[in-house]
């Protein structure tokens, strides 16, 4: 720790100068009281003690945040890779169950009209699912039968995780390694699931499906979300054996390579060099953990403590730390000694000028004057460490407030991406879209749509509702029992279900504002619609509508995002709030003082930055001084790049000051 050696070393040089100092005066002024020079003893050695203490105080205080923000990086590189393959799971799922997928495989004599027309299909769900770079659909043998990758050459695959898939009772498979499956790829992430003849438990097995996500094109997104390339620390997914799955720095770790067994937080050597090593497991999203996978930051010792440059002018002065609540009591407690014993040793002084008057002792003079320059001199370094730590950390808590706000955004629109990639491709269901075609939805295709509805409810848990409507808008069927009040009513004209059915494009969709719905019990949320068409002529036949549970998944991404200490805590009195360009609140945190429907009270410059585009500042918010960090969405892949939906949310991350 550079700087506080600086202290350390200056300290040493200003009590090395007043020993020699006072040495002087006690040979040289037999006149004074033995007393003066004792009490000027006693002085020095209550600072030495007090520098002690100081310089611990300032070592932890950067360690802590050191490792705080190691944490972080590594807890929200897992977190948000977790999230995001949970959907997936849901995701496979649901497309083995299709059935046009099915009528595939029981087709034992696919010519090559079928497979195009699979492949179409596959290629259309891609559209909408980016996360995949390859689907596949193989027989209980293994021989493929339609893929999307038209360059990949595989005919048959002798992989493990097909017989496992197989004979697995669970709803999905998730294998990570080399696979014959995707032979280019050093390793592959591969979420298999069997496809049966129907949805019943004893139903005959007709093959596998493995949907193949992109997992090294994800990871360099969250890398480059979490720092710059610049940054000392490397990131990292390792496997439950420490083997680096992915990494920020791959010139500094390279993919397989093995990260050694320690603690958390640690000191580790590795390739002759020390560095910090901070681990962090998934907390789990939904209940899903993944492949016990954890997150790893790993900072070379010799730049964990260099000192930045870009810390915070501030205008005030080290009086400030005792009323400010980013210090520990100890650290306010030092600042007031160290003021309170200069105090006594201008007292020590005075006393000395006024004895060596009155004994005629001159050559006592110049000791004192030296003796009160020195500890003036190591009481500005009190304030001077204290004055640069109160700096850089405002400037530490301002940059996580920012990180925090930025992060909370990114998961609400990745979150969101997925809920506008789910209705169109839902959309999509053969069965919806015979059943509305004809003339009349009759109560047993009513209830078939109900049950199609349930099952992708039931892998969805996001939703409290996904209802299908006709042409003109009459609500036919739902996922939720206790919503079935609402079938054969006419849909909300504020839930985007117009729009949707005045749009026959497959890549469209149309969402809701964010306002109280009757399909979510009157309260705030969004509901995402998109257009069924017919089979064989592009016109439409009806909508789907889904009800995004919004209150405990917004607040549960926020919550996610709340500044932490290095135990992974919530940071005491922090909170945050999504609000929409005009101020209105979509969601907010425990122990915030406003709700949802209010309008913020703040600055509305801060409504006002670009997308993408994040600030951090102190403010007066409510009566009460806080750091607050501030982003504007900008979008997940193509949702919201591309035109297809403007709907910006600002987050706001909001810690005591």
């Amino acid at each position: 720790m550079p700087l506080i050696n600086s202290y350390n070393d200056r300290f040493d040089d200003l009590n090395h100068w007043w020993g020699k100092i006072s040495l002087i005066g006690k040979i040289n002024s037999h006149n004074v009281s033995d007393s003066i020079l004792e009490e000027m003893l006693s002085t020095k050695e209550k600072f030495s003690e007090l520098q002690g203490r100081l310089i611990q105080n300032l070592m932890k205080e950067h360690l802590l945040k050191r490792l705080a923000d190691d944490h972080n990086k590594s807890q929200v590189a897992i977190d948000i890779l977790i999230r995001n393959l949970f959907e997936r799971t849901a995701d496979v799922g649901f497309l083995a169950t299709d059935d046009d997928i099915r009528a595939f495989l029981l087709n034992t004599d696919s010519q090559s009209e079928d497979i195009n027309n699979i492949r179409y299909r596959l290629e259309e769900y891609v559209k909408k699912y980016s996360v995949y770079d390859e689907i596949l659909l193989l027989d209980t043998q293994g021989r493929v039968k339609a893929n999307l990758d038209s360059d990949s050459p595989i005919e048959f695959s002798e992989d493990p995780l097909i017989s496992k898939t197989l004979s697995s009772k669970d709803d999905y498979t998730e294998t990570f390694r080399y696979s014959d499956l995707q032979p280019h790829k050093r390793n592959a992430l591969i979420y298999s699931c069997a496809i049966r003849e129907s949805n019943e438990k004893d139903a005959r097995t007709l093959g596998v499906l493995c949907l193949c996500f992109k997992f090294d094109d994800e990871m360099q997104s969250i890398f480059k979300n979490l720092q710059s390339e610049r940054a000392a620390s490397s990131i990292m997914i390792v496997s439950e054996n420490r083997e680096v799955m992915a990494t920020s720095h791959p010139q500094k770790f390279k993919i397989g390579e093995k990260i050694p067994k320690c603690g958390s937080p640690d000191l580790v050597t590795m390739k002759h060099n020390s560095f910090i090593s901070t681990t962090s497991a998934t907390k789990g999203y939904q209940g899903f953990k993944g492949l016990s996978w954890q997150g790893v930051a790993m900072t070379p010792l010799n730049n964990a403590f260099k000192h930045s440059n870009d810390t915070v002018q501030l205008q005030t002065d080290s009086c400030q730390l005792l009323n400010s609540k980013l210090f520990s009591d100890e650290l306010k407690q030092i600042f007031k000694t160290s003021m309170l014993i200069n105090d006594d040793l201008s007292l020590v002084v005075l006393n000395g000028i006024i004895a060596a008057a009155r004994n005629n002792a001159v050559e006592f003079m110049p000791v004192l004057s030296e003796i009160k320059s020195t500890g003036e001199s190591i009481a500005l370094i009190f304030s001077n460490s204290i004055d640069n730590l109160q700096s850089t950390v405002i400037s530490a808590r301002l940059g996580d407030v920012r990180f925090c706000a930025s992060l909370a955004v990114d998961i609400m629109d990745r979150n969101l991406y997925e809920r506008a990639n789910d209705c169109r491709w839902w959309a999509l269901t053969t069965a919806f879209r015979q059943h509305l075609q004809l003339p009349t939805v009759t109560p047993d295709a009513q209830q078939k749509i109900s049950d199609i509805l349930r099952y992708i409810n039931d892998l969805y848990t996001v939703y409290t509702n996904l209802y299908v409507y006709d042409k003109n808008g009459i609500i036919i069927a739902v996922s939720n029992k206790e919503h079935a009040s609402v079938v054969g009513d006419k849909v909300d004209p504020h839930s985007g279900a117009i729009d949707a059915l005045n749009c026959t494009d497959s890549q469209e969709y149309s969402v809701s504002r964010f306002v109280p719905s009757p399909q979510y019990d009157n309260k705030h949320t969004y509901i995402y619609n998109a257009s069924i068409t017919s089979l064989k002529q592009n016109s439409v036949v009806g909508g789907i509508g889904i009800v995004f549970d919004s209150a405990p998944q917004f607040s549960e991404m926020l919550n996610d995002s709340l500044p932490k200490d290095e135990s992974g805590h919530t940071l005491m009195g922090c909170f945050g709030m999504f609000c929409q360009r005009d101020g209105m609140i979509i969601s907010s945190t425990e122990g915030c003082p406003q709700h949802v429907g209010e309008v913020i009270e703040i600055e509305p410059s801060l409504l006002g930055l670009a997308n993408g585009e994040e600030d951090s500042r102190i403010i007066n918010y409510q009566g009460k001084k806080y750091a607050i960090g501030v982003a504007a969405s900008k979008g997940y892949r193509e949702y919201k790049t591309t035109g297809d939906y403007r709907n910006d949310v600002v987050a706001f991350i909001m810690m005591p000051s």
